[in-house]
């Protein structure tokens, strides 16, 4: 396999392949799909035009369905990025950011670059569900991380305020 290429398979619940092809179905609305927790996992860039293929077969007792995406890559769009390509360390810094062990966490913060090419950060539960995000984009990856850690920082000791909206 070479370096462009990714594979993993993987058996679990309904609940827990709905969420997977939840984060999937946003990274493709974003622009930018994460494949997998480990360091083998890679980030691929995704166009605004791409053809789906859906494939349905029985064979004996067995059944399979096949979502196969597909598209150019061109010129400027670098077709896979591992979490080893980043410059300047800030993949031990996302790692490091982030869970590293799934099995401790219930969520992961992400960092990717939204469609308009600004860096930003989210906060995914296992489930798929977006708790957090940045609320603003990034023209440099370094400075999403940098608000990434700011709020990690200084929301461990946060307080939880109550407001109420008063209607006239």
């Amino acid at each position: 396999m070479s370096r462009d290429d990714y594979e993993d398979e993987l058996t679990a619940s309904r609940e827990e392949i709905a969420a997977i092809l939840s984060g999937v179905a946003e990274g493709i609305r974003t622009g930018s799909v994460r494949l997998g927790d480990s360091p083998d996992a890679v980030t691929v860039e995704t166009p605004d035009e791409l053809t789906l293929e859906i494939e349905l077969e029985t064979e004996d007792d067995e059944m399979s369905l096949e979502l196969e995406l597909e598209w150019t890559v061109s010129s400027e769009m670098s077709p896979v990025s591992s979490l080893d390509s980043t410059p300047e360390g800030e993949d031990e810094e996302i790692a490091r950011l982030g869970a590293t062990d799934v099995a401790q966490s219930l969520a992961r913060f992400e960092v990717y670059r939204a469609r308009n090419e600004e860096w930003r950060w989210r906060l995914r539960h296992r489930n798929g569900n977006i708790i957090a995000t940045s609320g603003e984009g990034y023209t440099r990856k370094h400075n999403a991380l940098k608000g990434l850690r700011s709020v990690i920082a200084n929301s461990a000791d946060a307080a939880i305020a109550e407001e109420t909206c008063s209607r006239k």
